[in-house]
């Protein structure tokens, strides 16, 4: 299938459901991983202009790997009824996922077969279907620059699809009705404390851009101090802001991990190291020294994330050959 330009197509997008889009990438360096694009629209002049009002997350079960993503469309449904409640307009405008994981730079043939068939569904509410691909990861001082991507529009009763123009995405400043400071709950999910939450809004939602790496750094003090108690922040002469602290693995064992803060660009990026890895653990070790994390609860998790995924593999195998 031939790409086309969309020249009568508008995309607005706020910087915050950027931010939501690529903390989720940071989360999975290796596998797919994506969500639910949902907001208003509307046609005037024969002109279509989305307006992106929230990013609706994967869900706890969905399935991963560095060519495939099927998001948990229970969770997902959950979370669009929730906010229907409270925004009687909103509708799925589309999707996202990422392709920076495995080098496509464009919608592989199943992204344009299943896209096809869902904007010609006839339970589809709208005449198109919006798809945002992330497709490169970049190393930058600015949060919103992490990560290159491009737009997408399918319209029902069309062969083609359309790659949209940057010219025509709007990036701007306004809030979003999801993620929310109260989550849909399901099973397993991770609370944080209202306390935690509230926080974080007064400070950070409210404040000027100069602000707002405080706030982060005080939401990632409570974050922490829920979930990683032992992770404590500290502060050198040398390396300057730093956390360091063990964090449990699956297994009962236990890594010490030190995280820096680089607040040198307008926003904090933070490094993170092993101290002493076991044997096993020092592939994903050099790993993730490679890597840059836009807060510091984003580097935990992805580092309790890669190891565990590596034990739980391990463990796996020797179950194999236990049955061998």
């Amino acid at each position: 299938m031939t790409l086309h330009h969309a020249s009568n197509v508008h995309i607005v997008l706020p910087k915050a459901a950027l931010s939501v889009i690529f903390d989720e990438c940071d989360l999975f360096h290796h596998d797919e991983t994506g969500g639910r694009i949902v907001g208003t629209y509307r046609e005037h002049g024969g002109k279509l202009t989305v307006e992106v009002l929230g990013i609706i997350e994967p869900g706890r079960n969905a399935r991963r790997s560095p060519v495939m993503l099927f998001q948990d469309g229970e969770y997902q449904e959950q979370a669009f009824r929730k906010i229907e409640e409270k925004h009687p307009n909103i509708e799925h405008l589309g999707t996202w996922h990422t392709h920076h994981v495995n080098g496509l730079q464009t919608l592989s043939g199943g992204d344009i077969t299943t896209y096809t068939k869902t904007v010609n569904h006839h339970n589809h509410n709208t005449n198109f279907f919006y798809a945002l691909l992330v497709v490169g990861k970049h190393k930058s001082k600015d949060p919103l620059e992490r990560y290159s991507f491009k737009h997408f529009i399918f319209h029902r009763g069309d062969d083609q699809f359309y790659e949209i123009a940057p010219r025509h995405v709007a990036i701007v400043d306004s809030p979003l009705v999801w993620p929310t400071a109260a989550p849909v709950e399901h099973a397993g999910a991770i609370h944080v404390s209202k306390q935690a939450e509230a926080a974080y809004r007064r400070v950070s939602h409210s404040a000027p851009e100069a602000v707002r790496p405080q706030a982060e750094r005080v939401y990632d003090r409570d974050i922490l101090a829920e979930f990683y108690q032992g992770v404590r922040p500290y502060s050198s002469p040398k390396l300057g802001f730093y956390w360091r602290g063990p964090i449990e693995l699956l297994d009962g064992s236990k890594v010490e991990v030190v995280l820096v803060e680089d607040s040198s660009g307008p926003a904090p990026m933070y490094s993170l190291v092993f101290r002493d890895a076991p044997k096993p653990l020092k592939d994903i070790a050099e790993l993730l020294s490679k890597q840059e994390f836009a807060s510091a609860r984003v580097a935990l998790i992805s580092a309790e994330r890669l190891c565990n995924r590596f034990l739980f593999e391990q463990l796996g195998d020797g179950r194999k050959s236990e049955g061998h």
